[in-house]
Order: C-alpha cells, then structure tokens, then sequence
C-alpha cells in the first residue's frame, strides 16, 4: 500500500472550502482530470453517497462517501474504475487557522499486477499522483476563495 499526504494553507476561511468540498459535484471545477461529475442515487452528502465523474483524456470513476465530518473532512473510496488499482481512499480535512484555513489530505492505494504494479508505482504512479493532487488543493482553495 503506498500512502501519500498532502498540505496547503488556502486565504480563505474554513467555510468556503467545506461549501466547494462538500458540494460532490463541484469536483468538476477544481480537479482538471475530471470532465463532469454527478451525484449518482438519492444522497447528495454524507455517508453513502456516490458520485460518477467522467474523466479526461478518457475514463470513468465512481466514488463513495466514507468518512463525514460536518464541516471538517470528507473521506471517499474508488467504487469502480478502469484504473490498475486494487483500491484508493483519501481524506480530505479542513482546520481554520489564523490566516485562513489548512487543507490536508491523507491517500491510500494499493495498485493490481502484483511485482510489475510495485514498479508501475515507483517509477510514475506516485510522482504522477502526487503531482495532480497538490494542483488539485490549490484549485480547490482558489475555487473556494471566488465562492460567495
């Protein structure tokens, strides 16, 4: 399993970033690998709830809710994928700070193909993630700091 941790401190409140965070949908506008999100089944929030997002230069994904924390964190699972991954989970936290507010976020995924996914992982999938992941909290935090 391969765990990769992120931080930011966004200008903007605690708040703004839940509002963006929380809205499954907006994923779409803060995350340039996703084309479209939707909300798939009655939950729009909380536990359970799923959404589908298509997914750039091609590709889908569901994702299920599994950790909510009112304001402070949404955790979420890979439902389904084409990815060559066995799993992946993150949570994604917001704490206020003097300044704004602290954006963490804890990822955790195991990739198929036993030896030859180990490589895979080492040689692009970690760097690659990584990567994504720190322009995608910063487009989070400028997403939330336009919200009104």
């Amino acid at each position: 399993m391969t765990t990769i941790h992120h931080r930011l401190q966004a200008s903007c409140s605690a708040e703004r970033v839940w509002a963006v965070l929380s809205d499954l949908e907006a994923v779409q506008h803060y995350n340039p690998t996703v084309v479209s999100a939707a909300v798939r089944g009655g939950r729009r929030t909380g536990l359970g709830a799923e959404r589908v997002c298509e997914l750039r230069p091609k590709g889908r994904v569901v994702e299920r809710v599994t950790h909510w924390d009112e304001g402070k964190a949404v955790g979420l699972e890979v439902a389904q994928s084409d990815w060559p991954i066995r799993f992946m989970r993150w949570v994604t936290r917001i704490e206020p700070t003097a300044d704004g507010s602290l954006i963490t976020q804890k990822l955790e995924y195991s990739m198929k193909f036993g030896p030859f996914g180990w490589l895979l992982d080492r040689l692009v999938m970690k760097r690659k993630l990584s990567a994504t992941l720190d322009d995608v909290l910063a487009r989070l935090a400028k997403q939330a700091a336009k919200r009104t």
